[in-house]
């Protein structure tokens, strides 16, 4: 009873093992991309950092990857997102929160927009972004 108690568990391991999360599904990988996101000294209504995310995606398609967003200096967020697949066009786009306004109310410009890549194994490609407020 005790052997076939722990066969069971080994094949739960295993199986649990080999099917977790983007890898398993051929959608994660080794590349990333990383950046930072420029803001303006005043004007803007809100924590930049907290309001932005780096979107990354096959086609528009759900974002890819693990994202992080941090404070840096000199009115800068820095980025990462990591575990992306690695050979296939991916777009990178910054999404700001609706929250995030300019003095006048409005939402603040982006540049550049989206931009296509495709990204080699162990690479990591800077894209950075501009916030913008007119």
């Amino acid at each position: 009873m005790l052997r076939i108690a722990v066969a069971a568990l080994v094949v739960a391991a295993t199986g649990c093992a080999s099917s977790s999360g983007a890898a398993a599904s051929g959608r994660g990988g080794n590349a990333t991309v990383t950046g930072s996101v420029a803001y303006p000294a005043s004007g803007l209504q809100g924590d930049p950092c907290t309001s932005v995310r780096v979107k990354v995606a096959e086609s528009d398609a759900v974002a890819l990857g693990r994202g992080e967003v941090k404070q840096s200096r000199n009115n800068r967020c820095s980025y990462t997102v990591s575990g992306l697949p690695d050979g296939k066009d991916l777009n990178v786009e910054l999404a700001v929160d609706a929250g995030l306004k300019c003095a006048n109310g409005v939402a603040p410009t982006v540049t550049p927009g989206s931009t296509k890549m495709n990204i080699a194994k162990f690479s990591a490609p800077v894209v950075s972004f501009k916030l913008a407020c007119e």
